[in-house]
């Protein structure tokens, strides 16, 4: 136990001088400003903290436990002003923004309700607004709140995967802050963060991994000292990006949480550092360009990116003048360090040798034969801007032929593994439409080079394909394969960091164009995109590439009552192919405000005036994306209570001292 503490410490002293700009804003943090909004003084824990990869961004504050349950009382962790009050479906659901003298805001997601008065004033709107989604900003004298004061309910709303508290501290430029900066010691983290994966990448036309232009993973061992190795030496040529999935640990839970800083050295030289102190809110869709999208989209695993990716804008790191990718151009050893900190300083080191192996190509023969070679089939791949064209059962050394619009070009073998023949092509240079080695013919479908930060459009026979200044990361090649019915942009696995437009024309117009929209096949599951018919074209735009097609959707939403009287209406609604696009409640023609959790499928009223009691004709409208509508009726009746029957009244009779009568004697 000694060891391994004073193994800690020394590796804290050795990295406090590369981290000492990430320390002293931690240190500028106000200690003691906010209190913690649940439970404040009392032991939590956490589910989430900032940076935590997420689906589609990084995560922006912390998720604080709330006991598997909700309704705890959230307190407001300063005196200020509610700014933000805002009711969403997806999201942070039900949130409060709060506004503080010292120039920052703090927000309280996925509440289950607002305290009064801001629950009465945000139900009022809603019913003079008839929308069950909604977003105020009062003025900053209408809400003033204290600090401590009661301001909502914990809850489970939006995009939740939970009962917690999501709760953010943002400065005046709106950037978010690392809560865990600001001194809760309601939050206590004395463990390491661990490591789980490591890939190391080719990043260059040279470059190779174990002899091959091949992303690999490794799996570090931990150490009886708690640092990490990797079983064997690794080989390796050119340039190289690494990319990490580690986490934090943290007492008492068995959440894996994000890593706050992550360096890294070779030969003892820093050659990148990113610092999860704070990031803008602008910046939310970057997280794509950060993280090895495609790898995430085939196996759902988040592997950081720990180098600067061409295109990048987002200022999270420090790297050297290869945005901190390895150099390997040598037959010498060097050394590669890598140390994770969390928000507690707390820290681990990962430790490995690359050894420079210089690649080999395969040799051409002295006598090229006219003999057309056989073999299995062939594949090409793109990964970064170089195009990987893979000969399976090619045994013997083969010449590819690289078609392209005005000139063709002839590609040797980059190198040989097994029974496969591998050929390199840089797309930079090249931009074919097809490749042939022997008799098999593959087609690219590359049609042009979008370069980013430019509007850009690119026509074909049947679409046109729409790009903004931001609608890309960096350079992309793009290729389009057309059906009669749909089209397929680029794939699932490049990212998208804003919209495109697309027009498309099909070979013919659908029988019932009203009902017909655009789809993105999604893991086998067509994805509702939309769209607008114009002049026999379909007209969408999409933040994610892949496979669109037409489909018609003319099924009916599906809709239960599950209660009907008058205190409460609730039912579940549900659609299979669009999804629902937005429902409506009246009684007797009156709007009511229908609350909706998507992931139960269940919706439920709130009335204006709790006691007011329903009654009369109830109807609820559901209608789905592709317009189709259902309609269930029923009737609250008034309960005529019925006047109780009493019984009669009986006179009681008057006690006499007199000799009771008996029976007359029978006569003989």
């Amino acid at each position: 136990m000694l060891k391994s503490r004073f193994v800690a410490a020394v590796v804290l002293i050795l990295h406090f001088f590369a981290f000492h700009f990430t320390f002293a804003q931690r240190e500028s943090y106000p200690k003691g400003y906010f209190i913690f909004p649940i439970n404040p003084g009392q032991k939590n824990t956490l589910a989430g903290v900032l940076g935590d990869l997420r689906s589609n961004h990084f995560h922006a504050g912390i998720d604080i436990r709330t006991q598997q349950r909700e309704g705890l009382e959230v307190l407001a962790s300063a005196e200020g002003y509610v700014s933000k009050i805002k009711v969403q479906t997806n999201g942070y659901g039900n949130v409060i923004f709060i506004k503080h003298p010292n120039g920052m805001t703090t927000v309280y997601g996925h509440l289950l309700s607002f305290a009064d008065p801001m629950g009465s004033f945000l139900r009022q709107k809603r019913y003079e607004r008839q929308s069950f989604e909604i977003e105020v900003n009062p003025a900053p004298t209408q809400f003033p709140v204290q600090k401590g004061q009661l301001i909502g309910l914990s809850g489970n709303t939006g995009g939740s995967g939970g009962p917690h508290l999501h709760f953010e501290i943002r400065d005046s430029q709106d950037n978010y802050l690392n809560p865990l900066f600001f001194g809760f010691s309601e939050v206590k983290d004395d463990v390491s963060p661990y490591f789980s994966t490591l890939a190391i990448r080719p990043m260059g036309l040279d470059s190779r991994l174990n002899g091959e232009f091949e992303r690999v993973s490794f799996r570090p061992i931990r150490q009886k000292d708690g640092t990490y190795l990797l079983p064997q030496t690794v080989k390796a040529w050119g340039e190289l990006g690494l990319e990490l999935i580690a986490f934090d640990a943290m007492n008492d839970v068995a959440f894996k949480n994000g890593i706050n800083c992550v360096e890294i050295k070779m030969d003892g030289q820093e050659v990148f550092a990113y610092n999860m102190t704070s990031f803008p809110s602008w910046s939310t869709r970057d997280y794509n360009h950060l993280i090895d999208y495609a790898t995430e989209q085939r196996t759902g695993a988040r592997f950081l990116k720990c180098y600067n990716p061409d295109g990048n804008r987002f200022n999270l790191s420090k790297t050297d003048r290869y945005g901190g990718k390895l150099q390997v151009r040598d037959t010498l050893e060097h050394a590669v360090e890598i140390t994770l900190f969390d928000s507690f300083e707390n820290a681990t080191t990962l430790r490995f040798n690359i050894k420079g192996t210089r690649p080999v190509a395969p040799m051409s023969p002295l006598l090229e034969t006219d003999a057309v070679p056989n073999f299995a089939y062939m594949k090409t791949e793109v990964a970064e801007n170089i195009l990987k064209i893979t000969a399976l059962g090619l045994a013997r050394w083969t010449q590819a032929e690289v078609f392209m619009p005005k000139n063709n070009a002839r590609l040797a073998p980059a190198y040989q593994t097994n029974d496969e023949m591998v050929y390199l092509l840089d797309l930079r240079s090249y931009l074919p439409d097809s490749v042939r080695i022997g008799n098999k013919l593959i087609r690219t479908y590359f049609q042009k080079k979008i370069i980013p930060n430019n509007l850009d459009t690119y026509t074909g026979r049947s679409y046109a394909i729409r790009f903004g200044n931001q609608s890309i990361f960096d350079t992309l090649y793009l290729a389009v394969q057309t059906s009669p019915t749909g089209l397929i942009i680029n794939d699932e696995y490049t990212p998208l960091r804003d919209a495109i437009g697309v027009n498309f024309q099909p070979d013919a117009l659908p029988q019932n164009p009203e009902k017909t929209h655009v789809y993105r096949t999604d893991g086998g599951k067509m994805r509702f995109v939309g769209g607008r018919w114009r002049d026999n074209s379909m007209e969408f735009t999409t933040r994610e590439m892949g496979s669109f097609s037409l489909a018609t959707d003319t099924i009916l939403p599906n809709v239960q009552w599950l209660a009907t009287n008058k205190k409460s209406i609730a039912a579940r609604i549900s659609d299979g192919l669009s999804g629902i696009d937005k429902f409506r409640a009246y009684v007797n023609d009156e709007w009511v405000l229908m609350n909706y959790d998507y992931k139960r499928s269940y919706i439920w009223s709130e009335k204006l005036v709790d006691s007011t009691d329903f009654e009369g004709v109830v109807r609820l409208e559901v209608t789905d994306r592709a317009g189709n509508l259902t309609t269930l009726e029923t009737n609250i009746k008034e309960v005529i209570a019925k006047p109780a029957v009493r019984p009669k009244k009986t006179k009681a009779k008057k006690a006499t001292n007199k000799p009771k009568k008996t029976a007359k004697k029978r006569r003989r």
